[in-house]
C-alpha cells in the first residue's frame, strides 16, 4: 500500500446549491464518515474546508481559487466536502481545533489528520500546497522524520510552521529548543524559527493580558519563560495585580515594548524573507518601535513593491500613517494599492495620507468617495474624517500601542 502522504483527499463540506459558487460537480454529497469511506475505496485522503457564512476570505477562496483550472485539476482525484464551522460542521470544527476561516484539513480515511492549510491562498500557492502534500512534506510526516533525525533542518522548519498554523507556539518553541540542543544545529534557523514562534505567543498573551486587565483580572494568566514574553512573565512574578490600574497599564505597556525589543533582536532584517520582514514591521509598530517599523516597512516595499497585493500595501501605508513615519513611502504604497483596488478602505487610507501631505482638496474628495461606497459602519468613520478635513482639524488617529491595554472596567 502507498503511504498516506501520496494519497490526498479533499473534504470540503456540502453547502446549499444557492450558496455554492464553484459548482455541484466538485462536492461530495455526504457527511465526513461517508467521505472517508469513499476515500478508502479510492486509496486517497480526505480534505475538509471549514468555512462560515460571514467569512469574506472563504468566499474569495471559492470564487477565485477553487474555480481556477489548475486548482480544479489538482482536486479532480479527491473527494471534496464543505463544512460550515458554525452550522452543520460545528462539532467537526471543535474536534479539529479550527479557530479561523477558511481552514482546510487533510485527513486519512481513518479520520487522522495529515495536514492543514489555514487561510486564503491564491490559485498558484494553493496548487503548490496540494503538490507539497502529495509528496509527503507534511507536519505529521516531518514529526516522524524529527524523531528519526532530531537535526533534520527541513523537518524542523515544516514542524514549526505546522504547529503555528495550529495555534501552538508553545509546542513549536519546545521543538526549536530540542533542535537547538542537537550537535550540528543551525543557529540562524533557530533564531528565525524562535522569532516566528515567539511573535505568535507574544501577540496571543499580550492580547489576553489586555482583556484580563479590562475585566479586572477575573483569572490568572500563565506566562512561560520564553523569548517574547519574559518581561510579561516578570510582571506577574512581581505581583502586578497588587498595583493600581493606572500603574498596571504603564507596566504592561513598557513590558510589551521591551518584549518586542527582545524578539526583534533575534533576527536580522536583511536575512528575513519578504513575508517575515512585513511581519517584523507590524510587530515593531504594535510594540511602539515606530522608527524601526518605518525602516522595516520601507525595506519590505523596496523588495516587494512589484509583487505585493493591494491589501498588504494599504495596510502598511496605514501603519506608517498612524506612526507618523516615512510619509513619502506610505504615500507611494497607498497610491499603488488604490491603483490596483479603489475600494473604500484603501481610498480612506490614501485620503488620510493626502491630508497629512497638505493635499486637502483631493483628500476630502477621496474621503467622501470612501464614505459613499462603504457598506457598513465604516462609512460613518470615513464621513467623519472628511468633515474633520473640511474644518481643517487634526485627525485623531494613533497607533494601537498608545492605547494598550485599554481602559480598566470598574471592579465590583
Amino acid at each position: 500500500m502507498r503511504p498516506w502522504s501520496t494519497r490526498v483527499l479533499l473534504v470540503t463540506a456540502v453547502a446549499a446549491v444557492a450558496c455554492n459558487p464553484v459548482g455541484d460537480d466538485m462536492w461530495f454529497r455526504g457527511d465526513l464518515k461517508a467521505a472517508a469511506s469513499a476515500a478508502g475505496e479510492r486509496d486517497t485522503l480526505v480534505f475538509v474546508e471549514f468555512y462560515t457564512r460571514w467569512c469574506s476570505w472563504c468566499r474569495r477562496l471559492e470564487s477565485e481559487t477553487l474555480t481556477d483550472p489548475a486548482a480544479r485539476a489538482e482536486l479532480s482525484g479527491l473527494v471534496s466536502v464543505r463544512l460550515d464551522a458554525e452550522g452543520d460542521g460545528r462539532r467537526e470544527a471543535r474536534r479539529f481545533g479550527v479557530e479561523s476561516y477558511p481552514t482546510m484539513v487533510f485527513l486519512s480515511p481513518a479520520g487522522e489528520e495529515v495536514e492543514r492549510i489555514v487561510g486564503y491562498l491564491p490559485p498558484d500557492r494553493f496548487v503548490a500546497e496540494l503538490q507539497r502534500i502529495r509528496t509527503g512534506d507534511t507536519l505529521f510526516a516531518c514529526l516522524e522524520r524529527l524523531r528519526d533525525d532530531p537535526a533534520d533542518r527541513q523537518a524542523i522548519q515544516r514542524v514549526v510552521q505546522g504547529l503555528l498554523e495550529r495555534a501552538d507556539p508553545e509546542g513549536a518553541i519546545a521543538k526549536i529548543k530540542r533542535f537547538h540542543s542537537i550537535d550540528g544545529h543551525d543557529h540562524e534557523i533557530c533564531r528565525r524559527l524562535m522569532f516566528e514562534s515567539g511573535r505568535d505567543l507574544h501577540d496571543r498573551l499580550y492580547l489576553t493580558a489586555a482583556k484580563l486587565y479590562r475585566t479586572g483580572w477575573d483569572r490568572h494568566l500563565v506566562v512561560p519563560p520564553v523569548p517574547g514574553v519574559m518581561q510579561l512573565k516578570g510582571l506577574f512574578d512581581d505581583d502586578l495585580l497588587d498595583l493600581d490600574p493606572e500603574e498596571q497599564a504603564d507596566r504592561l505597556r513598557q513590558a510589551k515594548f521591551d518584549d518586542t525589543t527582545a524578539l526583534l533582536e533575534l533576527v536580522d532584517a536583511e536575512d528575513l524573507p519578504d513575508r517575515d520582514l512585513y511581519g517584523a514591521a507590524e510587530l515593531a509598530l504594535r510594540g511602539g518601535h515606530y522608527d524601526l517599523a518605518g525602516n522595516l516597512y520601507e525595506q519590505w516595499f523596496i523588495r516587494a513593491a512589484t509583487e505585493a497585493g493591494a491589501e498588504d500595501l494599504s495596510r502598511a501605508a496605514r501603519q506608517l500613517y498612524l506612526a507618523h513615519e516615512s510619509v513619502d513611502t506610505a504615500m507611494a504604497m497607498a497610491r499603488a494599492a488604490y491603483a490596483e483596488d479603489p475600494s473604500a478602505d484603501i481610498a480612506d487610507t490614501l485620503a488620510r495620507l493626502l491630508y497629512v501631505d497638505g493635499q486637502t482638496g483631493n483628500a476630502i474628495a477621496l474621503a467622501r468617495t470612501a464614505a459613499a461606497t462603504a457598506r457598513d459602519q465604516r462609512a460613518h468613520d470615513y464621513l467623519r474624517a472628511a468633515e474633520l478635513m473640511e474644518r481643517g482639524s487634526e485627525l485623531d488617529d494613533r497607533p494601537a500601542f498608545e492605547d494598550y491595554p485599554g481602559s480598566c472596567s470598574p471592579q465590583d
